[in-house]
Protein backbone atom coordinates (compact mmCIF):
# COMPACT_ATOMS: atom_id res chain seq x y z
CA UNK A 1 0.00 0.00 0.00
CA UNK A 2 1.32 3.36 -0.72
CA UNK A 3 1.15 6.54 1.41
CA UNK A 4 1.36 9.99 0.13
CA UNK A 5 3.60 12.25 1.65
CA UNK A 6 1.76 14.19 4.55
CA UNK A 7 2.99 17.36 5.65
CA UNK A 8 1.63 18.10 9.34
CA UNK A 9 3.15 21.45 9.68
CA UNK A 10 1.66 23.02 6.18
CA UNK A 11 -2.01 21.37 7.13
CA UNK A 12 -1.71 22.49 10.85
CA UNK A 13 -0.76 26.13 9.84
CA UNK A 14 -3.73 26.32 7.29
CA UNK A 15 -6.42 24.88 9.60
CA UNK A 16 -4.85 27.20 11.83
CA UNK A 17 -5.69 30.12 9.79
CA UNK A 18 -8.76 28.55 8.57
CA UNK A 19 -9.92 28.74 12.35
CA UNK A 20 -8.64 32.31 13.30
CA UNK A 21 -10.45 33.58 9.87
CA UNK A 22 -13.61 31.71 10.71
CA UNK A 23 -13.72 32.99 14.14
CA UNK A 24 -13.27 36.34 13.18
CA UNK A 25 -16.48 36.34 10.80
CA UNK A 26 -18.82 36.66 13.36
CA UNK A 27 -16.45 39.16 15.90
CA UNK A 28 -15.48 42.00 13.42
CA UNK A 29 -18.21 44.54 11.90
CA UNK A 30 -19.18 44.29 8.46
CA UNK A 31 -18.30 47.31 6.36
CA UNK A 32 -20.68 49.21 8.04
CA UNK A 33 -19.59 48.55 11.70
CA UNK A 34 -17.47 51.88 11.63
CA UNK A 35 -20.62 54.22 11.16
CA UNK A 36 -18.89 56.69 13.62
CA UNK A 37 -15.60 56.74 15.47
CA UNK A 38 -14.90 58.45 19.07
CA UNK A 39 -12.57 58.96 21.98
CA UNK A 40 -13.05 57.67 25.12
CA UNK A 41 -10.99 57.38 28.52
CA UNK A 42 -9.41 54.32 29.66
CA UNK A 43 -6.32 52.86 31.79
CA UNK A 44 -4.52 53.18 29.10
CA UNK A 45 -5.54 56.27 28.08
CA UNK A 46 -7.17 58.02 25.70
CA UNK A 47 -8.05 56.46 22.45
CA UNK A 48 -10.33 55.50 19.55
CA UNK A 49 -13.19 53.06 19.59
CA UNK A 50 -15.90 52.86 16.92
CA UNK A 51 -19.51 53.45 17.50
CA UNK A 52 -20.17 50.24 19.84
CA UNK A 53 -17.04 50.61 21.69
CA UNK A 54 -14.63 48.48 20.24
CA UNK A 55 -10.92 49.33 20.39
CA UNK A 56 -9.35 50.47 17.36
CA UNK A 57 -6.09 50.05 16.42
CA UNK A 58 -2.79 50.91 13.88
CA UNK A 59 0.39 48.89 12.84
CA UNK A 60 3.37 50.78 12.93
CA UNK A 61 4.96 49.07 9.83
CA UNK A 62 1.97 51.03 8.07
CA UNK A 63 2.84 54.39 5.83
CA UNK A 64 -0.40 56.94 5.52
CA UNK A 65 -2.84 55.65 3.39
CA UNK A 66 -0.77 52.31 2.84
CA UNK A 67 -1.46 49.37 4.34
CA UNK A 68 1.29 46.38 5.10
CA UNK A 69 -1.50 43.88 6.61
CA UNK A 70 -3.24 41.32 4.06
CA UNK A 71 -3.68 37.32 4.69
CA UNK A 72 -2.84 36.17 7.39
CA UNK A 73 -2.31 39.43 9.30
CA UNK A 74 -5.91 40.55 7.94
CA UNK A 75 -7.51 37.85 9.58
CA UNK A 76 -5.74 38.72 13.06
CA UNK A 77 -6.24 42.34 12.61
CA UNK A 78 -9.19 43.08 10.05
CA UNK A 79 -8.88 46.00 8.68
CA UNK A 80 -11.58 48.91 9.86
CA UNK A 81 -13.76 48.65 6.27
CA UNK A 82 -16.25 51.23 5.12
CA UNK A 83 -17.94 52.61 1.76
CA UNK A 84 -17.28 55.82 3.47
CA UNK A 85 -15.37 57.93 6.15
CA UNK A 86 -17.17 57.33 9.04
CA UNK A 87 -18.96 60.03 11.05
CA UNK A 88 -16.83 62.07 13.90
CA UNK A 89 -18.07 61.72 17.47
CA UNK A 90 -17.00 62.31 20.53
CA UNK A 91 -14.12 64.92 20.31
CA UNK A 92 -12.77 63.35 17.09
CA UNK A 93 -12.27 66.08 14.02
CA UNK A 94 -14.05 65.36 10.96
CA UNK A 95 -10.97 66.28 8.21
CA UNK A 96 -9.17 63.68 11.07
CA UNK A 97 -11.33 60.59 9.32
CA UNK A 98 -10.95 59.09 5.80
CA UNK A 99 -10.38 55.66 3.67
CA UNK A 100 -8.63 54.47 0.94
CA UNK A 101 -8.39 51.30 -1.37
CA UNK A 102 -6.31 48.68 -0.44
CA UNK A 103 -4.49 45.91 -2.43
CA UNK A 104 -7.75 43.76 -2.09
CA UNK A 105 -10.17 46.07 -3.13
CA UNK A 106 -11.72 46.99 0.33
CA UNK A 107 -11.84 50.78 1.35
CA UNK A 108 -10.25 51.20 4.93
CA UNK A 109 -10.86 53.51 7.28
CA UNK A 110 -7.78 56.06 8.01
CA UNK A 111 -7.60 58.50 10.96
CA UNK A 112 -4.78 61.29 10.30
CA UNK A 113 -3.84 58.96 7.48
CA UNK A 114 -3.25 56.38 9.61
CA UNK A 115 -5.18 52.43 8.69
CA UNK A 116 -7.32 51.52 11.36
CA UNK A 117 -7.66 47.82 12.66
CA UNK A 118 -9.69 46.29 15.10
CA UNK A 119 -7.96 42.92 17.09
CA UNK A 120 -9.63 39.35 16.30
CA UNK A 121 -9.22 38.43 19.91
CA UNK A 122 -11.26 41.70 21.26
CA UNK A 123 -13.55 43.16 18.39
CA UNK A 124 -16.63 41.26 19.47
CA UNK A 125 -16.42 42.68 22.77
CA UNK A 126 -16.66 46.82 23.69
CA UNK A 127 -14.36 48.21 25.88
CA UNK A 128 -11.52 45.48 25.73
CA UNK A 129 -7.61 46.51 24.49
CA UNK A 130 -6.57 42.96 24.44
CA UNK A 131 -4.14 43.93 21.22
CA UNK A 132 -2.73 46.77 22.61
CA UNK A 133 1.06 47.08 22.32
CA UNK A 134 1.17 43.71 20.66
CA UNK A 135 4.28 42.75 18.42
CA UNK A 136 2.78 40.43 15.54
CA UNK A 137 3.35 40.71 11.87
CA UNK A 138 6.74 42.12 11.69
CA UNK A 139 5.77 45.21 13.97
CA UNK A 140 3.90 46.82 16.68
CA UNK A 141 0.33 47.25 17.32
CA UNK A 142 -1.39 49.82 19.30
CA UNK A 143 -4.30 51.99 20.37
CA UNK A 144 -4.86 55.42 18.67
CA UNK A 145 -4.67 58.64 20.48
CA UNK A 146 -6.25 61.72 19.38
CA UNK A 147 -3.25 62.81 17.65
CA UNK A 148 -3.43 59.86 15.59
CA UNK A 149 -0.42 58.40 17.20
CA UNK A 150 -0.19 55.32 19.41
CA UNK A 151 -1.38 55.76 22.64
CA UNK A 152 1.07 55.66 25.14
CA UNK A 153 0.44 53.87 28.71
CA UNK A 154 0.76 56.80 31.93
CA UNK A 155 3.62 57.19 33.44
CA UNK A 156 4.24 56.28 37.06
CA UNK A 157 7.30 58.38 37.30
CA UNK A 158 7.03 61.00 40.45
CA UNK A 159 9.01 64.28 40.48
CA UNK A 160 11.14 62.95 42.91
CA UNK A 161 12.01 59.41 41.01
CA UNK A 162 15.61 58.82 39.81
CA UNK A 163 14.29 59.41 36.43
CA UNK A 164 15.48 63.50 36.15
CA UNK A 165 17.36 62.97 33.15
CA UNK A 166 20.94 64.38 34.76
CA UNK A 167 23.16 63.63 37.24
CA UNK A 168 26.83 62.20 37.48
Amino acid sequence: MRRLPFRVGGLSAAIGLALVASGCGMAVPSKSGADSVKIVQSSVGMHLVDAQGRSLYLFERDEKGDSYCYGACAAVWPPVEAEHAPAATAGVPASALGTFKRDDGEMQVTFRGHPLYYYSADASTPGKARGEDQEQFGGGWYLVGQNGKSVEPKSSNTPNSNNTGGGY
